[in-house]
């Protein structure tokens, strides 16, 4: 009679009088599980293949409202563009050149309120804006003095005033430059031949170099305001020379200023309840509310890297002045795509996880999980992340994630009484499923200390795998 202690308490245990598959079937699962594991890599990759390429169909559809509305905004100058003529003498040859200097202004003061609302393409929305800005300050015609050159090599009658706007179709209205109590209109272009146009070392705006000359320069567009109204004597000595312009301009996604003042303060005011800071220069202060924001800058020359008077090709200078813009983006405060990319690299954890969680159940039980519903779990557990995908596109990251980890849940767990035959059990995995999506929304949401809770979230998961396998006669 065989006694109670030789009771086999694993029907899967080691027989070494038993075939190789008998004698090894626990081992052989496990590397069954490990391979599927790995396999179940493939769809995931596909996943976050997925994800990238409704991100550009997203930004593509972005472009397509922003192009007809108007792009990022950078505001530069208002600036003088002082034609001069310079000779250079080289092997007793004497060549007649044409430079520009370019005088920024003494003072600038920019107030501007803008409005943001969403406009649709399809699925997908972009922030766009309508924006009051006006430019206010004075120019110190007797830094001419300072500069080093003569006063007889300035082409007088080629002085423009010139204001650097990067997106033209976005100008709805603009009234006439008030300087010194004169109006005059402004000119298309910026007419300035040898001017640099200042694309910048870091790409503040735009990172594409195919687009610099329309977003990312400082004078690729613009428009120009002859001063033909002023004697070079009452030009020169105009120590302080007012001036005020002020427009409607249409952008999106962001507005910055250049400070091209020596002492440049900035107002900005929004609806916007989300704004993202950027450029050079933070704000001084600021105050977020749900009506919106307020914002001021105030930038000193000795904040900058360059000087009030620059030679109009001199690419370095103009670089810097590109490099100096600040403002504010008028972005999504949560970008779903990256939540979901996210996700999606934690993929791999839940799969195995909830492998092992199967694995643990078929060996209480004493019940044979066949290989196939195990790439039948990990399947739906892919699926979960097509489904947060396409529902956040709709609903957001938040509550797809909800939906989606809430529909994977229950079908597994149907699926797992169904095999085990016993609800309770194939509903504790669903619950074990369901804190693991918890945790790995938590991981998801947190910046600082993301790294530090999944480390000993993992710790902790490891700790109890290694106490309940001690359980079985593996």
């Amino acid at each position: 009679m065989t006694s109670l202690d030789s009771t086999p308490r694993n029907p899967q245990r080691y027989n070494p009088e038993g075939s190789f598959q008998e004698r090894y079937s626990t081992t052989i699962k496990l590397v069954i599980i490990g391979i599927l594991t790995l396999v179940l890599l493939i769809p995931l990759l596909m996943i976050q293949s997925l994800i990238n390429e409704r991100q550009t169909i997203r930004q593509n559809a972005v472009e397509e409202i922003t192009s007809k509305w108007g792009g990022k905004q950078t505001i530069a100058g208002p600036c003088f563009v002082i034609p001069y003529t310079k000779t250079l003498i080289k092997d007793d040859l004497q060549t007649i050149v044409e430079q520009n200097l370019v005088l920024l202004p003494e003072t600038l003061e920019v107030s501007a309120n803008a409005t943001v609302e969403k406009r649709k393409r399809g699925i997908y929305d972009a922030s766009v804006y309508r924006s009051d800005i006006v430019l206010e300050g004075t120019f110190d015609m007797q830094a001419l003095e300072k500069s080093g050159i003569s006063l007889s090599q300035i082409k007088w009658d080629d002085v423009r005033l010139i204001l650097g706007i990067s997106d033209l179709k976005g100008i709805k209205e603009i009234s006439p430059l008030q300087i010194a109590g004169n109006n005059v209109d402004f000119e298309p272009g910026i007419p300035a031949r040898n001017l640099s146009l200042g694309f910048g070392s870091s790409a503040v705006i735009e990172k594409q170099s195919a687009t610099k000359e329309k977003t990312g320069s400082l004078f690729g567009q613009g428009m120009n305001a002859k001063m033909t109204f002023y004697e070079e004597d009452s030009l020169l000595h105009s120590k302080s020379l007012p001036f005020s312009i002020s427009l409607k301009l249409n952008g999106s996604q962001g507005f910055y200023v250049v400070p091209v003042g020596k002492l440049t303060k900035v107002h900005l005011k929004s609806d916007w309840t989300s704004p993202g800071f950027d450029g050079n220069f933070l704000p001084d202060s600021r105050n977020i509310d749900h009506n919106g924001f307020t914002a001021d800058w105030k930038i000193l020359d000795i904040n900058r890297s360059y000087g009030q008077m620059i030679i109009g090709d001199d690419d370095a200078s103009m670089s810097q002045m590109a490099d100096s813009r600040f403002g504010v983006q008028f972005v999504q405060s949560v970008d779903q795509y990256q939540q979901n990319m996210r996700a999606v690299k934690y993929g791999i954890l839940i799969i195995l996880l909830t492998f092992v969680a199967v694995f643990f159940m078929e060996m209480i039980l004493k019940k044979t999980v066949h290989p196939f519903q195990y790439l039948l779990i990990g399947l739906a557990l892919v699926l979960f992340y097509s489904l947060l995908l396409s529902l956040s596109e709709i609903l957001g990251f938040a509550p797809a994630y909800l939906i989606a980890a809430a529909m994977t849940a229950v079908l597994i767990s149907i699926h797992l009484s169904s095999i085990f035959r016993s609800t309770k059990q194939g509903w504790l995995v669903g619950a074990l499923l369901a804190i693991l999506y918890g945790f790995i929304f938590m991981l998801i949401h947190m910046e600082s200390y993301a790294l530090l809770a999944g480390s000993l979230g993992l710790f902790v998961i490891l700790a109890l795998m290694m106490y309940f396998s001690k359980k079985f006669d593996l």
